[in-house]
C-alpha cells in the first residue's frame, strides 16, 4: 500500500520533468526572433526545406471578372413619331427583325394633309417666281429691263425657294414623297420608321393608342452588337489593356464560352464596389446560333498577355496579416521574412518583387516557407 502511494506520488513529477526537458532541447535546436528562424541541419533535413533564387520564366496570368451582356447606345433605338396622332396600324411584332428605316408604325394625323396643301401652294408660287424671274431676264437682255425690277422678283424667286425647300424636307422627315404630293397624292398618315436594324425588344402602344412627340412606341435591339460589361477590381485594373483575349461563359448556355477582346476600359472607378467596368468585344460570328439578350450574366477569364519576370515556386509565398513574405537566406540555417509584391501567377509559379529592394537576387526558401511561418507564429504566442 504504502509502495502504490509513493509511485502515484513520484509520477506526475516525472512528467513535469520530461516536459521541461522537451521544452530545453526544442530551445537548444533553433533561434527564433521577431522576423528570423535558424534552424539546425537536423531540422532543415526532416521538414524538407530546399532553397534557390527566382527564375526567370514566361507566366501569363488570368483575372477572374462578373458581369452582364450589354449593347452600346447606338446599337439600342427607341422608336418615336415626328406627330401627334393616334396609331392607325402596327405592322411589325416582338421578336420580329427589322431593318433600318423599315415602317414599324401608321399615325393618323390631319395636319399632316395641310402641310401637303402647304407645300403645293409653295411649290406654284416657286413655279410663278420663276417664270417672272426669266421675263425680266429677256427683258434686261434685250436692253430694255429696269434693275431693280429684275431684283425684286430675284428676292422673290429665293424667297418661294426657300419656302418650297423647306416644306419639303418636312415632308421627307415624314415618310411623304414630295414628288407624289406635287401631283395631288395626299396621305393622312405617316409611317415610324426604325432608327437602326435590330430585333423589336418591345411594343408600348395598341392600335388606337394616343401618340405625341415624346411617346415611345418601341425599342429595336441590335443583339448581334452584344458585348460583356464585367467589373474588375482596381488592383486588377494595371494588368489590363485594350485588346487582351478573354474567355466569355455564358450562365444559361451550359458550356458555351465565347471568346472576346478587351475593347474599352471605363476612366472611373466605382467608390462601393472599388472596381472598373471594362467592356470585351464579341464577334457576331462567335455568337450566331446562340440566344444571347441584353443583360444577360456572364463570366469572364481575362488573359494576360506573356512575359518574363522573376518568379517562385507558389509554396515559397507565405501570407501574414494581409500581406505576403518570403523568407530570405541569410545563411545555411538563417533564414528572415521578408514582404513581397506578388504579380502573374501561371502553371505552380507567381511572379514577385521585394518591396524594400526591387533587385535582389539571393537565394529564398522555396519549398516548405509556410513551416517557417507557423515556427514563427508559434513563438509570437509563446
Amino acid at each position: 500500500m504504502k509502495k502504490t502511494f509513493l509511485l502515484l506520488l513520484t509520477l506526475p513529477m516525472l512528467l513535469v520533468c520530461c516536459r521541461n526537458g522537451d521544452n530545453s532541447q526544442i530551445e537548444d535546436s533553433g533561434y527564433q526572433e521577431s522576423d528570423t528562424v535558424q534552424l539546425s541541419d537536423h531540422q532543415i533535413g526532416t521538414i524538407g526545406i530546399l532553397t534557390g533564387k527566382p527564375e526567370r520564366r514566361q507566366l501569363s496570368g488570368t483575372i477572374h471578372a462578373t458581369g452582364r451582356l450589354d449593347l452600346l447606345p447606338q446599337d439600342k433605338g427607341e422608336v418615336t413619331s415626328l406627330v401627334t396622332g393616334s396609331a392607325r396600324r402596327i405592322l411589325v411584332k416582338e421578336g420580329q427583325a427589322v431593318r433600318a428605316g423599315q415602317p414599324l408604325a401608321l399615325v393618323e394625323n390631319t395636319e399632316i394633309v395641310a402641310l401637303q396643301k402647304d407645300y403645293i401652294i409653295a411649290a406654284r408660287r416657286r413655279a410663278l417666281a420663276q417664270q417672272a424671274w426669266q421675263r425680266q431676264q429677256n427683258i434686261r437682255e434685250q436692253g430694255a429691263g429696269i434693275e431693280k425690277n429684275l431684283e425684286q422678283v430675284q428676292a422673290e424667286l429665293d424667297m418661294a425657294v426657300a419656302v418650297e425647300n423647306g416644306l419639303r424636307m418636312q415632308l421627307e422627315q415624314l415618310g411623304l414623297n414630295s414628288g407624289e404630293v406635287a401631283e395631288g397624292t395626299f396621305s393622312n398618315t405617316v409611317s415610324v420608321c426604325s432608327p437602326i436594324s435590330g430585333v423589336i425588344g418591345e411594343i408600348l402602344i395598341n392600335t388606337g393608342s394616343y401618340i405625341d412627340r415624346e411617346t415611345v412606341l418601341m425599342k429595336v435591339y441590335n443583339n448581334r452588337a452584344l458585348r460583356a460589361d464585367v467589373n474588375v477590381f482596381e488592383t486588377d485594373i494595371a494588368s489590363i489593356h485594350v485588346g487582351q483575349k478573354a474567355s466569355i461563359r455564358l450562365s444559361d448556355q451550359t458550356g458555351s464560352v465565347v471568346p472576346g477582346k478587351v475593347s474599352f476600359i471605363t476612366a472611373t472607378l466605382d467608390n462601393d464596389s472599388k472596381s472598373a467596368s471594362v467592356h470585351i468585344g464579341i464577334d457576331p460570328q462567335d455568337i450566331s446560333g446562340l440566344m444571347l439578350l441584353p443583360n444577360m450574366f456572364v463570366s469572364a477569364v481575362i488573359h494576360s498577355d506573356e512575359q518574363t519576370c522573376d518568379a517562385v515556386p507558389d509554396e515559397a509565398i507565405v501570407m501574414s496579416a494581409g500581406r505576403k513574405y518570403v523568407f530570405v537566406c541569410l545563411d545555411s540555417n538563417l533564414f528572415r521574412k521578408r514582404e513581397v509584391v506578388t504579380g502573374l501567377s501561371d502553371q505552380g509559379y507567381t511572379q514577385i518583387t521585394f518591396a524594400d529592394e526591387p533587385g535582389f537576387n539571393g537565394e529564398i526558401v522555396v519549398s516548405k516557407a509556410f513551416y517557417l511561418e507557423s515556427m514563427l507564429s508559434d513563438h509570437g504566442e509563446d
